[in-house]
């Protein structure tokens, strides 16, 4: 795709888009979704359908979980903290972290923890609550990694509980404050985002009904490994034997799980909230360096992944471009969420794209309902 459109090509885009986003309400039976466009600090198209709950309609202040689309927003914390104490992602975790040093990890960086190849994509201490910061990180510092760091020649694994942990561990370390703390002071209230690590009491009954999805996932892979209790794949995206049981939508919907902070899949938020903060991050900025900007953009960790055994790649805590996940830009990067929720920053064009839905599909990855929006937004044709 060509850096720049003409306002012709640009309009016809949006006009796809809007289209493909009704489509997908259309065939929404339960829940609803937003989606948002944002560029240089203006909104080019903000859409909303179906319900936020039973008998209540989705607006465009409707906050949503994200799930793991949490992560991006997170590593944004980590990689400002960083910057402004000057500190680079070749310094050993340990350095920051002394405790982290257990178990042959004392020369694993935070280019490493960040790219998940840091060997820590399950906790393996069970009986530990998913909203216990400080025994899942100690427990975390204390463990082995999950596979052999020097055998594997840099292999990455998906972290998908565990990486919130790690990141606000990170932030409190170099900061002296909670990962949630260091978004409301530096982001959230300065910017005027509705997106939050643990949303406000007063607005806890504003937040979209999550719903769990109503078809199986696709065999595969993925699928068969996570029915394998002991698999990486299961123990990765399995709570640590919480108090809190499973992490079912019917959890997650819970007053206490809202207001909890939970890095790695927990942030409630809206879509023009998150595409904004993703322009921001698309281009020049008052609170980023270029280079920490490259660091969201470039490659770290490539090829498949041992948690989800798919092909993924991550710079320094974002889901960076190489398989085609956010359309034809290489320099695209975000992070998707379980259930379909996708936000990313498109540096080529300066935008910054979200979309939230509340009715889940199958799977980790993105579907269908963002493939075909990522298709509508760059003109790509349809999938057969």
């Amino acid at each position: 795709m060509k850096a720049q459109l003409s306002m012709d090509e640009a309009l016809q885009h949006l006009e796809k888009l809007k289209s493909s986003f009704a489509e997908i309400i259309a065939e929404t039976t339960q829940g609803g979704a937003s989606l948002s466009l944002w560029q240089e600090g203006k909104c080019l198209l903000s859409l909303q359908g179906g319900e936020a709950s039973p008998g209540s309609p989705w607006t465009s202040r409707t906050p949503c979980l994200i799930w793991s689309a949490s992560k991006g927003i997170a590593a944004a914390c980590v990689l400002h903290a960083l910057q402004e104490k000057g500190i680079s992602l070749e310094t050993p975790v340990s350095k920051l972290w002394p405790k982290f040093a257990a178990q042959r990890k004392e020369q694993v960086t935070l280019a490493e923890l960040l790219s998940h190849r840091a060997g820590l994509a399950a906790i393996e201490e069970k009986g530990l609550s998913i909203t216990d910061h400080e025994a899942v990180a100690k427990a975390l510092a204390e463990q082995a990694p999950n596979w052999n760091l020097q055998a594997t020649d840099g292999s990455h694994g998906y972290g998908a509980r565990t990486f919130g942990f790690l990141l606000d561990e990170i932030v409190r370390r170099v900061n002296g404050e909670t990962l949630a703390a260091y978004w409301e002071r530096v982001f959230r209230a300065p910017l005027g985002l509705d997106l939050w690590f643990g949303i406000p009491e007063h607005l806890v009954e504003s937040a979209a009904t999550v719903i769990a999805p109503k078809t199986p996932p696709a065999p595969g892979p993925f699928t068969k490994a996570f029915g394998d209790p002991d698999s990486l794949t299961r123990r990765a995206l399995s709570e640590p034997n919480s108090k809190q049981g499973p992490l079912t939508p019917t959890v997650m919907n819970s007053p206490e799980m809202r207001m909890a902070s939970i890095p790695s899949l927990g942030v409630i938020g809206t879509a023009d909230a998150l595409a904004r903060f993703y322009a921001l991050l698309s281009g020049p900025n008052d609170l980023f360096t270029p280079t920490t900007q490259s660091l969201m953009q470039r490659t770290l960790a490539k090829g498949i992944d041992l948690t989800l055994l798919d092909q993924t790649s991550f710079s320094a805590g974002f889901m960076t471009n190489d398989y085609g996940v956010y359309g034809p830009s290489r320099s695209a990067f975000g992070h998707p969420g379980a259930g379909g929720s996708l936000a990313f920053a498109d540096p080529e064009l300066g935008i910054g794209f979200a979309f939230v839905p509340s009715a889940m599909n199958p799977g980790a990855l993105p579907g269908p309902r963002t493939q075909k929006l990522v298709r509508a937004l760059y003109g790509m044709p349809e999938q057969d």
